[in-house]
């Protein structure tokens, strides 16, 4: 859960960093666009733990469930300096991003294969109750050079629509020249 607070109007988000403070937005379809901050320590563990999906807020008193839209850093420092939490309704349909979380080992790692990663988050519509915080890829059946895993091959759980292409590659393994292995085939 991340405390947020209701930001001083006249106060700039200068003098709120300096406080230990981030300054922020939240807005959605049934709350008026204010100004807020969080706690730098709470929103950096907010931001390391939650990967996507909605997230429990307190503002002044008041439950809500929210959803990480932007985090932005200072392009020098790579401080937190901005973040912006959309309050959706929870009966419309929302476009979010989820990530892609790569998990096992591919045997053709050994064989001198190396992946090669074309997606590193998908865009869906759902219900925001159902937005996943991640989308698992299981590459441990990756056996040969030129295989593909694509949007269409990803476990997607049935609430959920995807909203790029099925054929679209998501991992293709290729040799280390970066090239692909032709695919050989024989007559009969």
């Amino acid at each position: 859960m991340l405390k947020i607070f209701s930001r001083e109007k006249n106060k700039k988000a200068e003098d709120f960093r300096k406080e230990g403070k981030i300054p922020g937005v939240i807005y959605g379809p049934n709350i008026e666009s204010q100004t807020i901050y969080a706690l730098v320590k709470d929103l950096y563990s907010l931001y390391k733990e939650h990967e996507g999906g909605l997230f429990e807020i307190d503002y002044e008193g008041k439950k809500l469930q929210g959803i990480l839209r932007e985090i932005q850093f200072h392009p020098l420092t790579n401080q937190l300096i901005h973040f912006d939490i959309y309050i959706p309704s929870l009966e419309r349909e929302i476009e979010v991003k989820i990530p892609l979380e790569f998990v096992g080992e591919a045997p053709v790692l050994m064989k001198g294969g190396v992946l090669n990663f074309n997606l590193k988050e998908i865009e869906i519509s759902a219900l925001p109750q159902d937005i996943p915080e991640k989308i698992e890829v299981d590459v441990s059946h990756l056996e040969e050079i030129g295989q593909t895993i694509y949007v269409k091959d990803l476990k997607i759980p049935a609430k959920i629509k995807v909203l790029l292409e099925p054929d679209l590659p998501v991992v293709t393994v290729i040799s280390e020249a970066g090239e692909e292995t032709p695919i050989e085939t024989t007559t009969t």
